[in-house]
């Protein structure tokens, strides 16, 4: 249960690959897991080089003209995939003044006979590889890299939390459903370098709303030294999650609060564009600001029944009958029609809605509706 934290711990992968340093790694992830529900990851083993190349493609996508970019839109794809231009997503009805690309694990469309649901998985839309030739060899290689680490760390969440292994790998599946998400945030539109260096105040704008993922983890890679990211803690104060040279940063998403009722923490957290956040300490610009977040997300498939046994001991370090109560509040409704996959579609028709609109019309309404519980960004 998250705790008035003010500053986020670091959890130092190096010490998961010793017997005699495994405790204290277990120790370091558990605190952060039900205390924080933020850390940094240190030592891990993403290669600096797969990093760069990232980094690069992904500035070169967004390089792109718009006429280029329009063409992979999500709102032209049926599986919640594609480009998403400046300050055509919101969050609690606000724009979030970014772009965005997001994608999956390449896979064929469902049949039509298929549930629904079942087209969050499909073909990505992908630029034309005349103008980016390394792009999908790139995306495809981090996915790669960061789904084997997602998967160590469903056993080491076990371990810290005295859960059975085999219990806890239950929840997932041999079809995976992550999605990986690339941003890029600018400056507020109507401020200059000039008026940032002089007014530390100077106006700030939504880059992302206040949300909680509605992931099971999400492993966010900076791109850049930018700030702007900030996580709450229990006093409801806004924290500062600044890049650190090395280190990815993981969060406990709304999937993982609930399957341990409430146990871990799923933190609030924001991306605000103040134009100092684009300066270094000696007033230079810094360019856009960019991150690269995978949201690793249990199975579709998945049924109630299957849900975890917390022990007693654990499910003891929730005090506070609220932060149970929210937590039970997300798992009844991503099981409300039967298993995860239909949450989480009903969940992308309401964040979505000109991908509803297009493909799903029937389902237009219910998308409109007002969401009961904590806000979560499904990308």
């Amino acid at each position: 249960m998250a705790v008035n934290f003010s500053e986020i711990p670091m959890v130092d992968y190096a010490l998961s690959k010793s017997p005699d340093t495994i405790p204290q790694f277990s120790a370091q992830l558990r605190d952060a897991l039900v205390k924080v529900g933020f850390f940094y990851l240190v030592n891990h083993p993403i290669p600096p080089s797969l990093q760069w190349d990232l980094k690069d493609q992904s500035r070169q996508l967004f390089e792109l003209s718009s006429e280029k970019k329009n063409k992979i839109g999500m709102k032209i794809n049926k599986h919640f995939v594609g480009y998403v231009g400046m300050d055509e997503s919101t969050t609690s009805n606000h724009k979030d003044h970014r772009e965005s690309y997001t994608l999956g694990y390449e896979c064929s469309p469902p049949g039509p006979d298929e549930p629904q649901y079942r087209n969050l998985r499909g073909p990505n839309a992908w630029p034309d590889k005349e103008d980016l030739p390394d792009f999908r060899h790139t995306m495809e290689r981090y996915m790669a890299e960061v789904k084997s680490l997602a998967d160590e760390f469903k056993l080491m969440v076990a371990q810290a939390l005295d859960l059975e292994t085999t219990e806890l790998l239950q929840l997932f599946d041999d079809k995976p459903f992550d999605r990986l998400m690339l941003a890029k945030y600018v400056p507020p539109p109507s401020t200059s370098a000039d008026h940032a260096a002089k007014c530390s105040e100077a106006k700030e704008i939504q880059g992302k709303g206040a949300h909680k993922d509605a992931s099971w983890l999400t492993f966010l890679l900076p791109g850049s030294p930018h700030g702007g990211l900030e996580a709450m803690n229990a006093a409801g104060d806004w924290i500062p999650v600044p890049p650190r040279p090395g280190a990815m940063i993981i969060n406990v998403g709304l999937q993982l609060e609930a399957m341990t009722d409430g146990v871990c923490s799923a933190a609030f957290h924001r991306v605000v564009t103040r134009p100092r956040d684009f300066l270094d300490h000696n007033g230079n610009d810094l360019g856009p600001r960019f991150s690269f977040a995978l949201f690793h997300n249990i199975s579709l498939e998945l049924r109630k029944e299957k849900c975890l046994n917390i022990p007693p001991h654990i499910a003891a370090l929730v005090t506070n009958d609220e932060v149970r109560r929210n937590a039970q509040i997300f798992l009844r409704r991503l099981f409300q029609r039967g298993c995860p996959g239909e949450g989480i579609f009903a969940t992308r028709l309401k964040v979505h809605q000109q991908v509803t609109e297009k493909w799903y019309p029937d389902r237009l309404a219910e998308a409109q509706e007002p969401v009961v519980g904590p806000v979560s960004s499904s990308r």
